[in-house]
């Protein structure tokens, strides 16, 4: 059941034909775990919140400096030093009361501790910065059965793509995890690049509204695809994805 509160916040998305007041359930019966709340987590985090999703936690490590104020919407000057999951909890529990909101101040380093968090959840996000810590997640999910919706930026382009477990193409298959010193320096490079907080902005919008759509049993995602938008040209362009049947993470079931 909705609360008075509920229906009249949610008014305005009630009223869409494909979600309704049972959409709208859907959604408050609902949990996700968002890995990472820096540029892409930030407006994943006010996305789902604002939208109804019942249960959201939050894994992040670090926290708050000035060098992050560019792009990561949640914070500001005040929160500087403070945990990320912590402001991030409390700013989102600020926003929509009627959600909990669960903050794991931690880095996913292992797959243990990932494991443990993980499972506790029905749907992953990965929002982070990092290929070690990405390659991480994306066996863990897939070999816990949870859907994953990836969402990655550098500079002026975003890339969001959508990993259903024994269904569809994972990280794996189509970026095939490499030495750990290859990965961190691929980490670095992209970070020395650059990025602007309107690239994490459009990519984060999009992450969350594909797990929205999947939540809520609506429209097409971006399963076996892709999407690569570009901030530069305005280009949103697709590219379809095949799962690889030697995945040494996906194709064992």
């Amino acid at each position: 059941m909705l609360s008075k509160d509920e229906l009249e916040r949610y008014d305005r998305q009630i009223r869409i034909d494909k979600i309704g007041i049972e959409g709208q359930i859907k959604l408050k019966n609902s949990n996700v775990l968002v890995i990472g709340a820096g540029g892409l987590g930030s407006p994943i985090l006010l996305y789902l919140a604002s939208a109804g999703v019942g249960r959201i936690g939050i894994v992040d490590g670090d926290v708050v400096s000035v060098g992050n104020l560019n792009r990561q919407i949640l914070y500001n000057i005040h929160d500087i030093g403070k945990a990320k999951v912590l402001v991030a909890k409390e700013k989102i529990e600020k926003l929509n009361p009627n959600i909990a909101v669960e903050a794991y101040n931690t880095w996913l380093t292992d797959e243990e501790t990932a494991r443990i968090i993980l499972r506790k959840f029905t749907a992953i996000i990965d929002a982070t910065d990092n290929y070690e810590t990405r390659y991480l997640i994306n066996r863990v999910a897939v070999h816990l059965n949870r859907p994953l919706f990836i969402g990655a930026v550098g500079r002026f382009v975003g890339q969001v793509m959508v990993v259903i477990p024994h269904e569809t193409a994972c990280l794996n298959c189509i970026f095939p995890e490499r030495e750990k010193q290859i990965l961190f320096k691929l980490t670095e490079e992209n970070r020395n690049q650059g990025i602007i907080g309107t690239t994490v902005g459009v990519t984060g919008t999009i992450v969350a509204n594909e797990f929205l759509k999947y939540t809520l049993g609506i429209g097409s995602l971006l399963k076996n695809k892709l999407l690569i938008f570009d901030g530069l040209t305005n280009e949103f362009s697709i590219i379809s994805l095949e799962r690889d049947p030697n995945c040494k993470i996906c194709s064992i079931i």
